[in-house]
């Protein structure tokens, strides 16, 4: 319409430019408008049409500026709002990060409404809710981001379980994750809040199960996965009512990890099977020490302890100021009725780490020869060591003796 007027108007200055050099002061125009006559000169109509068309362009301009203005309001109160709001969630989004969750909440619901993301606002403002120890209304703000955004299913779900997490709610978190299970099982953080939810409540054949998933989704770091990997397993093997079975199911590497020989050690000694236990902890000590096999090695129940003994011993030439190894060697002496022997590995034991089961033997040894008093002050020495113990204070070899010391064995 703008650009049709401008045309028009164009043409007659342009025409009444040609004209104004051919104007005399004769010529008139005759203008009839029924019983009325209008004169006037040329010049004074030229102008007359160009005001006319000037009127009537401006009228149409501030009629159509009259029409709009509702709409072109509403529009800038729109937009102003927006503005505010996105202004609102940045400080909200400030106040997070600073810690001022009271703050960080009221600026992030003020404008919420006119937020072009609202719920990115609630989110937000559940997890300040939270921190304030407010869990109905954090609830609450959850509700009202689905409300806001049910395409975004996933993401929400994944923050309001996290949530549950970081208040240590894993078993909500547990059924938030399940809520979302169709559409986050190849989402790779919510298989590691699965694995993460799983650990925590100890639900280890499940976080088993879901290895090999998050290996391939790279759901947490490898050394992560590991762990969980072998907690997983000893879990099962510790639960296991036939551990044997449970045993030969594991795979190799987790066979060759000593926490776990140590628990199947323990079962074939408490089934009897001392043998297969001897040659299972002598094969791993081989390759991977361990102080807990040594001192199961040392209670083994052997018809021949002198051979125990002796590879006891063995060990002992690598690593003379090991205490678990003295202790074995002392213990397997007591089987062999060797007092002095043992009276000596126990005591070298007692030396190096103050062991209460090394005082225990050691009363034994005491009694054995009828020294009723050193044997019960030996006892009530490890009793005391024991109850101490997890405080640090251990009472020293000297303090037992007096400075009296067990004479070594003669060879």
């Amino acid at each position: 319409m703008r650009f049709l007027l401008l045309i028009l108007f164009a043409a007659i200055a342009g025409y009444s430019a040609f004209l104004v050099g051919q104007i005399e002061p004769g010529n008139y125009v005759k203008i009839y408008a029924g019983s009325y006559l209008i004169e006037l000169n040329l010049l004074s109509f030229i102008l007359l049409v160009i005001a006319s068309v000037l009127v009537l362009y401006f009228s149409i301009r501030l009629f159509r500026m009259a029409w709009k203005a509702p709409k072109s309001f509403s529009t800038w109160r729109l937009s102003s709002n927006k503005k505010k709001a996105s202004k609102a969630l940045g400080a909200g989004y400030l106040s997070l990060i600073k810690g001022d969750w009271r703050s960080a909440e009221k600026s992030l619901i003020a404008k919420s409404d006119s937020s072009s993301i609202p719920y990115v606002n609630y989110l937000a403002a559940a997890q300040a809710a939270q921190e304030q120890g407010r869990m109905s209304q954090r609830d609450d703000y959850l509700n009202l981001a689905f409300k806001a955004a049910p395409k975004e299913r996933l993401a929400i779900g994944l923050i309001k379980a996290r949530l549950h997490q970081s208040a240590g709610q894993y078993e909500q978190a547990e059924a938030t994750l399940e809520d979302i299970s169709d559409i986050g099982q190849k989402n790779a953080q919510y298989t590691a809040m699965l694995m993460q939810t799983y650990e925590h409540t100890g639900q280890w054949a499940k976080a088993n199960g879901l290895l090999a998933a998050a290996r391939k989704q790279a759901a947490l770091p490898n050394d992560t996965l590991e762990q969980i990997a072998n907690q997983a397993y000893s879990s099962a093997l510790n639960d296991a009512t036939e551990k044997a079975k449970a045993w030969k199911s594991m795979p190799r590497d987790q066979r060759k990890r000593t926490d776990n020989i140590l628990v199947y050690a323990s079962y074939l000694v408490n089934n009897g099977e001392a043998v297969a236990a001897e040659k299972l902890i002598r094969t791993t000590l081989k390759n991977d020490w361990s102080d807990q096999l040594v001192h199961l090695y040392g209670s083994l129940v052997n018809d021949k302890p002198a051979k125990l003994r002796r590879t006891v011993e063995g060990w002992l030439m690598a690593r003379p100021e090991s205490a678990e190894l003295n202790l074995a060697a002392g213990q397997l002496s007591l089987q062999e009725k060797d007092l002095d022997k043992a009276k000596e590995y126990l005591q070298k034991a007692i030396e190096l780490d103050q062991l209460p089961k090394a005082y225990s033997l050691l009363g034994e040894a005491f009694e054995a020869t009828n020294d009723s008093a050193k044997a019960l002050q030996l006892y009530r020495s490890g009793m005391m060591n024991l109850a101490n113990s997890n405080e640090g204070t251990l009472i020293a070899a000297s303090d037992v003796f007096e400075g009296e010391l067990v004479e070594p064995a003669k060879t």
